[in-house]
């Protein structure tokens, strides 16, 4: 639509939010401000507002080509199919899904005002039908318990396709999936090929967050995958089109394999679990020689475990100043006595602190 058209719609994002927000006001205040009385309601102009809403939802999803008629007459499991197409439309951008989930959540608070009779066949089919949609857009999707996230892109990029993901090992304590199974060619050209993209790839965005909010809880040096998973959200964002889409995918495809990498980085370091490599890496820098890095190794279990101790002897340690100042000193003995010595005292006040930051963090609400 040109500049200044008025028909259907009013683009502004900022616009929609503001006008909406101001029917459901006009309609859900309560003026007396007591005890949650139901607010005295203007029929026929209340009606008169779902159905506008309703109209610019219609219509908006008619802009980004699809038909809230097909989702209403379809029956059994095209019903699904057409519900798919509709929310993948939706969630091509984060401002069209944030657009439709402003009318539809307006349209769900004012229709509670409406009585039986005041509510026709066909607002209700087309309420439902936008309801299912919204409900659709935020499903929270449930990923199976799986370390590897390529097995786990695999099963979303797979979803509703005829593709059976390799197992071995199918006992009933859970599925181990065979990674070797997986045949990346393949998935891109199945990611390629699929009708919902969109949706798609914004489960694997929400896969993707979730994780690296987990590993970055574990090791805040993790830090540079939170802001490479950022970029790539950021290039995507400005500007959507298929081969940008298909691009993304790529992209966080290698950044899962990473992530997956990441995981496993500990045992390749020779620790037995993260938390010492989350120590390891605090204390990590630049130009250090075969011989310190080893020591540095040594210096994060000892400490770890040393920290560990004490705070089984302790009650509430991070919340009373004297444990905190024993936790503290005991950080700054060991490295003051095992830090190579390349790390000035400077240096190591820094340290003290960024491993002090870190256990309180880690074990804060445990100890």
């Amino acid at each position: 639509m040109s500049e200044g058209t008025t028909k259907g719609l009013v683009i502004d994002y900022i616009g929609i939010v503001k006008a909406l927000r101001q029917a459901l006001a006009d309609y859900t205040a309560n003026p007396g401000g007591e005890g949650g009385n139901v607010p005295t309601v203007d029929k026929q102009e209340l009606i008169k507002q779902i159905l506008k809403i309703i109209a610019e939802a219609t219509y908006y999803l008619k802009e980004h080509n699809f038909e809230l008629d097909s989702l209403i007459r379809a029956e059994n499991f095209i019903k699904l199919d057409y519900l798919l197409e509709a929310a993948n439309a939706m969630c091509e951008t984060a401002e069209i899904r944030k657009t439709f989930c402003t009318y539809a959540t307006t349209l769900l608070k004012l229709w509670k005002y409406l009585d039986r009779e005041d509510i026709t066949p066909e607002m209700k089919q087309q309420k439902d039908a936008i309801e299912a949609i919204y409900k659709e857009l935020q499903k929270k999707r449930q990923h199976a318990d799986i370390t590897d996230l390529s097995v786990a892109i695999n099963e979303i990029v797979n979803a509703h396709l005829d593709i059976v993901p390799t197992l071995v090992n199918d006992t009933g304590s859970g599925r181990k999936f065979d990674i070797s199974g997986i045949n990346f060619d393949l998935l891109r050209r199945e990611f390629a090929r699929s009708k919902d993209k969109n949706l798609k790839l914004k489960d694997i965005q929400e896969l993707l967050q979730e994780r690296i909010a987990q590993m970055l809880a574990q090791n805040p040096s993790r830090i540079n995958f939170y802001e490479r998973y950022q970029e790539i959200i950021n290039e995507y964002n400005q500007e959507q089109n298929r081969v940008n889409i298909e691009k993304t995918f790529e992209e966080l495809m290698k950044l899962s394999n990473e992530l997956t990498e990441e995981e496993k980085r500990y045992v390749r370091e020779g620790f037995e679990n993260d938390e010492y490599l989350s120590v390891y890496d605090i204390l990590m820098k630049d130009d250090l020689s075969k011989e310190d890095i080893k020591k540095i190794k040594k210096v994060a279990v000892e400490l770890l475990d040393k920290i560990k101790d004490e705070l089984r002897r302790m009650d509430h340690p991070f919340e009373k100043k004297h444990t905190q100042s024993i936790i503290i000193n005991t950080i700054r003995d060991v490295l003051w006595l095992e830090l190579p010595e390349s790390y000035s005292e400077e240096s190591i006040t820094q340290y003290r602190d960024a491993i002090y930051n870190y256990v309180s963090m880690q074990y804060g609400s445990v100890a």
